[in-house]
Order: structure tokens, then sequence, then C-alpha cells
């Protein structure tokens, strides 16, 4: 289990074609704050707080 998930490095570009792996470099590029929490047995649960622009 991975407590400590990594986003990927900003200079590493993804294969378009890849259907997975994208979701921590995703959050971390939009989410003000993230992070994971533990689920046993074998899991995590990944919370992010995300906030909107305030309009003058």
């Amino acid at each position: 289990m991975d407590l400590h998930p990594r986003p990927l490095l900003a200079n590493t570009e993804p294969d378009a074609l890849q259907t997975g792996d994208r979701g921590l470099a995703l959050l971390a590029a939009l989410a003000d704050h993230w992070d994971t929490v533990p689920h046993p047995p074998c899991g995590k649960t990944v919370r992010a707080v995300l906030t909107t622009p305030v309009e003058a």
C-alpha cells in the first residue's frame, strides 16, 4: 500500500494513449491541498480541497 503517493514530476509528460496513472498528477495540478488516508485492509482514500475563484 502506498501511503505517500507522489504526483508525476512537472517535466514528465505521460504517454497520450496511456489509460492510467494520471489521477494524482491531475489532482496535484487542480487541488489546493490533497492527502491520502489508509483504508484497511489494502486500500487508501484520497482527499482533496478544491476552491472556486471568488468573482469580484
